[in-house]
């Protein structure tokens, strides 16, 4: 299965909304093709100066010189996995056909590049190459030991094989990333959707979910990018294989979907939902009392909500982004009013994200861990299951 749910190019007629996601797509596909450019010029830079340095201090940084020859090797690498993630990158959703597919459009996004896009997407791609790190590596697997682990364990104490049929038990994951917490809860059986906003990482998960088979068959070298802090020239330069396991190792009938788009536009049915694992997700909220409101409102009557993350809040002073940053002492209240019952609460949950363990600098979060039950109560009307479709890969969510 190539394709995946999307409310980006849901449709391409010459609406302003149309036409501005159209540019958002094609914003992001040039960020891409851009890295190589962008990332080459960070080098020469550096080599300049350099050669304008006094000779013997040059002669005492020749080993410098040749690492820097070695950081463009893997720059050049990188560009050769970027590549592969933004092939054909127009026709992986569902919701746009063939035939739209190859209107004028779709085409813009690969003949109207933007001829250097901002610096802040160029971020966001190097982001997106760590984030195969800790999705999708085993050098991943401590990160994932302490973000999702206890996840997973509460979601398979919840919802046990022996009392339940994991399939009827529908769960999902908002801010998905790169989609293995996703992917781990539907390997245990459970139908899960996993839900991203992101078009870096919707790009890249596309790739690994869709396009990976086997194990450890690419290579990315995640830290190249960072030039200070380190011990060793090698782990500027270290490479990382991926993916650790082959994702398409699912169970026979394993209901695993992806959909793309804002949380709180895709997701409006109430009542529907067993269960929803956020992850490092509620404080990408400009308001995150209406994250919350949302989550309570899919949640079905008795469902649960499992979070574990910190509240580092995205939009906090960010230009032309409006935020509340309320402390987790006030969030909780704010769960405690919507009607949420909290059933278990950790704080100070050491975790990380996308670290480079190797650096001399290191952040951990102090993060906070919780698991809330929506009430139950009388509803006259039943709820149906919505069942995915496809067994691997990614099923349609219309927005």
């Amino acid at each position: 299965m190539e394709t995946m749910s999307n409310p980006y190019p849901k449709k391409m007629h010459d609406t302003y909304e149309d036409e501005e996601e159209r540019k958002h797509f094609q914003r992001i596909v040039s960020a891409f093709k851009y890295y190589k450019n962008h990332s080459l010029l960070r080098v020469k830079k550096t080599e300049s100066y350099l050669l304008s340095l006094p000779a013997h201090h040059q002669r005492l940084l020749s080993k410098y010189r040749e690492h820097l020859q070695e950081v463009k090797r893997c720059i050049e690498n990188n560009d050769e996995i970027i590549k592969l993630i933004i092939k054909d990158v127009a026709h992986i959703f569902e919701n746009v056909s063939p035939a739209t597919a190859q209107t004028d459009s779709v085409r813009k996004v690969h003949l109207t590049l933007n001829p250097r896009p901002v610096m802040a997407d160029q971020e966001k791609v190097q982001a997106t190459i760590k984030q195969l790190v800790r999705d999708w590596s085993v050098e991943g697997t401590e990160e994932r030991m302490a973000c999702y682990q206890p996840i997973i364990d509460e979601i398979m104490n919840q919802f046990p094989a022996d009392y339940c049929t994991p399939s009827d038990v529908q769960i999902l994951v908002p801010g998905a990333g790169l989609g293995r917490l996703a992917y781990e809860i539907a390997r245990r059986g459970y139908t899960c959707q996993g839900n991203e906003f992101s078009l870096f990482m919707l790009f890249a998960s596309h790739f690994v979910l869709n396009k990976c088979r086997g194990v450890n068959s690419y290579q990315v070298h995640p830290w190249v990018h960072q030039y200070m802090n380190n011990l060793k020239p090698e782990h500027q330069t270290q490479a990382v294989f991926f993916p650790d396991v082959n994702p398409s190792d699912l169970p026979e009938n394993a209901q695993f979907s992806m959909a793309a788009g804002d949380f709180l536009e895709v997701y409006t049915e109430d009542n529907h939902w067993d269960c929803v694992a956020t992850c490092f997700f509620i404080d990408c909220a400009n308001n995150v009392v209406q994250f919350i409101e949302t989550i309570y409102k899919i949640l079905k009557p008795g469902g649960i909500w499992i979070n574990l993350g910190p509240l580092l809040y995205h939009f906090s002073d960010m230009p032309m982004e409006d935020s509340i940053e309320p402390s987790y002492d006030v969030v909780r209240d704010v769960i405690h009013g919507f009607g949420f019952q909290l059933e278990k609460e950790e704080t100070r949950v050491k975790t990380r994200y996308a670290q480079n363990v190797n650096s001399m600098l290191q952040c951990e979060y102090n993060s906070v861990y919780f698991v809330c039950r929506k009430p139950k109560r009388h509803i006259d009307n039943n709820v149906n299951y919505r069942n995915g479709t496809e067994s691997n890969g990614m099923q349609e969510q219309e927005n």
